[in-house]
Formats: structure tokens, C-alpha cells, sequence
């Protein structure tokens, strides 16, 4: 009996161990579906304050100002993204995003990902990039 709860603890072991891995893997590799996916909507968000500015000249503020323009067609579920990202709401902005690549624009504050000591910023010239809290802190309280 104490053989076959032997293994069933060694198959168990493995297999947690097997998860932890994954995860691991998953965290540092940004071309995982999850860190992907961040990506992406941090890039379509970012895109959104261009274009929010674009059609009425003004920067947004709120959320809602983004619901004016091509973001809720693009995502079905934007508005509860957005619940997940952290906006700064710059307001002094080029109209070019290539003009902007040292402000921050947003940076994901949801899931567990990001309580691992890294978040997905993205930058006004709508790069993406995974950064240490500590970096992020010192961006955003200049």
C-alpha cells in the first residue's frame, strides 16, 4: 500500500512541478498567449487615444472618451479590459505617435502576471514593453 501512495505522490509531485514550469515559462516568454494578449491590448488602446484625438481634436480623459471611437467595434469586451489597465491620461501629447516614445500611455495593473514583479507598459509611440514595477514607479511619478 505504501508503495502505490509513493508513486501517486511522486506522479503528483511531478506534476505540480510540471505546472510551475509552465507558468515560469509562460511569464518570461513574451510571445505566450498571455503576455500576447496584453500586448495587443495595450497597442489597441494606445491607438484609440490617437484617434479619439484625431476626430475631436482633444485628448481623452475617461474611458468613455475612447467608447467614441473604432475601440468598441474592434472589442466586444473593451470596457471590461479597460478595467485592467491603468491610463495616465497624458494631455501633452504630439499629435505623432513617433513623437512620443518617452511617455507612458497606460501600463496593465490586472492578473496575476503583473503582481509577479513585471507589467505591460505601453509607450505614446505605442510600443509595448514588459518592465520592472520599480521602473514603472519612477516613469510615473515625474
Amino acid at each position: 500500500m505504501t508503495r502505490s501512495l509513493t508513486k501517486i505522490a511522486a506522479v503528483m509531485g511531478a506534476l505540480v512541478l510540471l505546472w510551475f514550469a509552465r507558468v515560469a515559462w509562460d511569464y518570461f516568454d513574451p510571445n505566450s498567449p498571455a503576455n500576447l494578449a496584453m500586448q495587443v491590448q495595450l497597442h489597441m488602446f494606445g491607438s484609440a487615444i490617437y484617434e479619439y484625438h484625431a476626430q475631436t481634436g482633444r485628448w481623452p480623459t475617461t474611458v468613455n472618451d475612447l467608447g467614441q471611437t473604432s475601440l468598441p467595434a474592434r472589442s466586444r469586451v473593451w470596457r471590461q479590459t479597460a478595467n485592467t489597465i491603468v491610463f495616465l491620461w497624458p494631455q501633452d501629447l504630439k499629435t505623432d505617435p513617433k513623437d512620443n516614445a518617452n511617455v507612458l500611455l497606460a501600463h496593465w495593473n490586472g492578473g496575476w502576471y503583473n503582481r509577479l514583479g513585471r507589467v505591460w507598459v505601453c509607450w505614446g509611440d505605442l510600443r509595448t514593453e514588459h518592465m520592472k514595477e520599480s521602473e514603472l514607479r519612477a516613469h510615473t511619478t515625474k
